[in-house]
């Protein structure tokens, strides 16, 4: 009886399933003209869709609990509906305008792989927001929607372009001197001068383009600005961490020269230099594993305080050095002494030399 119960529950479960699958619809081609991503107020707008569907129910189990609703936000609007049928003529619906139109399913409830071609007419209105639904697609079921599509795009005014072109250039202003400062200490901006490159470029094609136009160029300046200053913040924390590391192997000179020349290994001037020295390379570490992170702020935090520390042991040392002084080196001078030793020899040879060949001339 339970495994009776059990294979019902399945049937009505792959039914449900059954149903939904053949009641769905798809919108394999949609295309808007203009294909801008934007549009202007009072622009003419044509816009085509076209949707693979199948009903739930046609033929003899025909319910009409089906329909396809269609709205736009665009004013005098036109619709164009063609039924599409493997092997039949298309079934043209004549035009319709008005904002909502709805087919019922007596009109395109047709058995087979069927098409449903759809073309609107429309104009932006003038008073519009910065966004419109040029079409939404709805596919209702006992008044319960099935599926749907929307499309929609964004509106711009020519005054609107005006003041966010206005914007984006005093942002490429500040993002230029922002870059002079930065490469003024050093930092290496070729990267980053190559989007501020195409940013300028882009806002200068949107200074003279049509309001739908001009508001792509100014997105990709936006964007291009936006990429520049994640390149200028990575180029920055890496002079700073490089400067960190620099720093330290001057350090790692002075104390090798008070270890190695000086023998002052054990000088607690020098312990106290190797302790700040290891202070220094513990914030080098963390900044660079921040530079690694892309944490930016966090590295640039660490390479400072690295920078101090080691700062800090560098004027001790070159303090220890002038209270030391330079000393006495004989490694420096073996090479001399070499070959002042090799000259004399040299000079003794000779002279030897000499006094033996008089003396046997003297025999």
């Amino acid at each position: 009886m339970k495994a009776n119960i059990s294979r019902w529950i399945i049937l009505l479960l792959a039914l449900v399933c059954a149903v939904q699958a053949a009641s769905a619809f798809e919108v394999i081609k949609g295309e808007i003209t203009p294909g801008s991503a934007s549009l202007e107020p009072g622009q003419e707008v044509t816009a085509r869709y076209l949707i693979s569907y199948k009903m739930a129910t046609t033929g003899q189990k025909y319910m009409d609990d089906e329909t396809f609703e269609f709205r736009t936000a665009l004013q005098k609007p036109a619709w164009d509906f063609k039924i599409r049928r493997e092997g039949h003529p298309d079934i043209v619906i004549p035009t319709r305008g008005g904002a909502y139109q709805t087919l019922l399913e007596f009109e395109i409830g047709y058995d087979g792989d069927v098409q449903l071609d759809v073309q609107l007419r429309g104009t932006v209105p003038k008073a519009s927001s910065e966004e419109i639904e040029v079409v939404k697609i709805e596919h209702l079921r006992d008044k319960s929607v099935e599926d749907d599509y929307r499309m929609t795009r964004k509106v711009v005014s020519a005054e609107q372009v005006g003041t966010s072109l206005s914007v984006q250039q005093q942002n490429l202003k500040n993002l230029k001197a922002d870059i002079d400062k930065k490469a003024a200490d050093g930092v290496d901006v070729s990267e980053v001068q190559a989007k501020y490159d195409d940013a300028s470029r882009a806002l200068t094609s949107a200074a003279s383009a049509a309001p739908s136009k001009a508001a792509e160029h100014i997105a990709t300046a936006t964007k291009s600005m936006d990429e520049a200053k994640a390149l200028l913040d990575k180029a920055w924390t890496e002079k700073e961490v490089a400067d960190t590391g620099a720093a330290i192997e001057s350090l790692d000179g002075n104390i090798n020269y008070f270890v190695e020349n000086r023998s002052m290994g054990g000088d607690p001037r020098v312990v106290s230099i190797v302790t700040k020295r290891e202070s220094a390379v513990q914030f080098y570490s963390q900044a660079k594993d921040g530079l690694n992170a892309k944490n930016y702020p966090l590295a640039r935090s660490k390479a400072d305080e690295g920078l101090k520390k080691a700062n800090e042991a560098l004027h001790d040392a070159e303090a220890l050095r002038d209270e030391i002084g330079e000393g006495f080196s004989l490694g420096s001078l073996l090479p001399i002494v070499g070959i002042g030793v090799v000259i004399i020899l040299v000079i003794v040879g000779v002279v030897i030399y000499r006094k033996r060949t008089r003396w046997d001339e003297l025999g």
